[in-house]
């Protein structure tokens, strides 16, 4: 298993493995407003985390294949952390946000957590910072993480 910086000839990869993953974890828990809106808005935008003037972003891959995908901008907001389900449960997850934090500069680290991950990020350290919000049908929790 390797974390290494995305390259522009990951994106392609990145998109489908995003929108596989999303597919099956998290457009479930969405009004069907919320599940256009991913698909035709929030999934294309995983192009913009390749623009490294205000991203960094991460890929997993195990013997070549990519399991895992995380973003952070300006150093202080994950946008993206995805591993793949076949792979859940092994810990790759909490590698790969390990990995983000470590490229964070700020003593904060924000983001909107799935309502299906914000078991996994409380056990990563992250507190709740709002009750559950939704966004053109999607639903999530304000999460931060603070270094000590």
């Amino acid at each position: 298993m390797i974390i290494e910086e995305t390259e522009f000839a990951d994106l392609a990869s990145v998109v489908e493995f995003v929108g596989r993953v999303a597919n099956t974890n998290i457009l479930p828990n969405f009004s069907e407003e919320g599940r256009e809106f991913f698909t035709t808005k929030v999934l294309p935008d995983v192009e913009t985390t390749f623009d490294r003037t205000c991203f960094q972003s991460a890929k997993m891959t195990d013997n070549g294949k990519l399991i895992g995908f995380g973003a952070i901008r300006d150093k202080d907001y994950i946008t993206h952390l995805f591993v793949d389900s076949d792979y859940q449960g092994r810990g790759l997850g909490k590698l790969l946000l390990q990995h983000l934090l470590a490229l964070a500069d700020a003593d904060e680290v924000r983001l909107r957590a799935s309502v299906n991950s914000v078991s996994f990020y409380a056990s990563q350290g992250f507190n709740t910072t709002d009750s559950e919000a939704v966004f053109n049908g999607i639903r999530f929790v304000p999460m931060c993480w603070v270094r000590t």
